[in-house]
């Protein structure tokens, strides 16, 4: 959870800054001040999210405002979809869905694999009006199992699975369904590990 943390720490100083350094850090002291407030209570993080921490922590923010010009909180700060923002238009309703992958192959020296592995993840645009709930489906092993259903392996078993806050986990582990409100715009839904046995895609041969 610390490693976790530091990592969305900055990342979020880089949504306000770009790059991250001791010159940086120093111009904008008072910004980060502001923004270790908000996502560290009593030594447990909370929001991290970037877009919604910008709606109300600004880079003016360190300029001396009248009471009743203080920006208030969102309502995502404190709600149970704190990743999106209420009252997102947009003209056209679209999402994109990419499944990057890479293949992690350990081959002898006779050019026999001993093991292979393949990291995935997941990546999404949403460009959505409203609250819109998602459901994606996965040919996923454990469910065909569970349903009694033959699997002629065109099924996959998902192992060191990561999801986005927005997904329902105890959807998940109930149905073995990806449901979720998605953030707008960029992010990560999941990510992924396949241990299986990959074919090299070249030979390799001792030079001796």
């Amino acid at each position: 959870m610390i490693v976790m943390f530091l990592y969305r720490f900055v990342q979020l100083l880089k949504s306000y800054f770009n790059e991250v350094d001791e010159e940086s850090v120093r111009d904008n002291f008072v910004i980060i001040y502001e923004l270790l407030d908000e996502i560290m209570d009593f030594g447990y993080p909370q929001i991290t999210d970037g877009k919604v921490l910008q709606e109300y922590i600004t880079s003016e923010s360190n300029k001396t405002e009248d009471e009743a010009n203080i920006p208030r909180p969102p309502s995502a700060v404190t709600g149970a979809v704190s990743w999106r923002a209420e009252g997102i238009k947009h003209r056209r309703n679209e999402v994109f869905l990419d499944v990057v992958e890479s293949v992690n192959l350990i081959i002898a020296a006779n050019g026999t694999p001993l093991r292979s592995e393949i990291f995935g993840s997941v990546q999404m645009r949403s460009q959505l009006s409203g609250m819109p709930e998602l459901k994606l489906g996965l040919n996923d092993k454990v469910l065909f199992e569970q349903q009694g259903r033959a699997t002629k392996g065109r099924t996959v078993e998902l192992e060191d699975v990561k999801f986005h806050q927005c997904v329902r986990l105890s959807r998940f582990e109930t149905a073995r369904e990806i449901s979720f409100v998605p953030p707008d715009g960029e992010f990560e839904l999941m990510s992924y590990r396949l241990n299986t046995k990959v074919k090299p895609l070249f030979q390799v041969r001792s030079c001796d």
